[in-house]
């Protein structure tokens, strides 16, 4: 049998051990809320810029700046789009033709590009996100739209 002696040294190393893990545990977890509430955990704090563009399309060159979100912008779905039609369209908001934002351009080749410049406020340093839009026509089928990108970029 133990005596009441032991038992008690070892409760009290117990209790030692649990309050240091214990409060390193505390130290961590705060740590790592501090840093979640910085956004150092955001996905956009390290992609930066990026421009990722569905099959049959291509968006390179991405730049937001001056108040203008400007890339390449090209198709490569074997039919010409006639009267195209650019939007970028903020990350939680529904797309409309009616959406100021756009460029416009008058053929797009499949394999073809054009150049993009809409204009997009966005103070220096900050972040904007969002997606492309086409609304092209196609032979005599006019108003096919179609998403075309997924862009995040941060304004310099």
């Amino acid at each position: 049998m133990m005596n009441s002696k032991m038992t008690g040294k070892r409760a009290q190393s117990a209790m030692e051990y649990l309050m240091t893990y214990g409060w390193a545990i505390l130290i961590i977890a705060v740590v790592l809320g501090a840093l979640y509430v910085l956004g150092v955990f955001s996905g956009t704090t390290f992609l930066g810029t990026s421009c990722v563009a569905g099959a049959g399309y291509q968006c390179t060159n991405l730049l937001l700046h001056n108040n203008a979100l400007t890339f390449t912008f090209g198709q490569a779905t074997g039919n010409t789009w006639g009267n195209v039609i650019l939007y970028a369209v903020p990350s939680g908001s529904t797309f409309s033709t009616s959406d100021a934002n756009t460029v416009t351009t008058a053929t797009l080749v499949s394999g073809g590009t054009m150049s993009a410049n809409i204009p997009e406020t966005v103070t220096t340093g900050s972040s904007w996100s969002g997606y492309i839009y086409a609304v092209y026509s196609q032979g005599s089928v006019s108003g096919l739209e179609a998403q075309v990108a997924t862009v995040t970029a941060k304004a310099t």
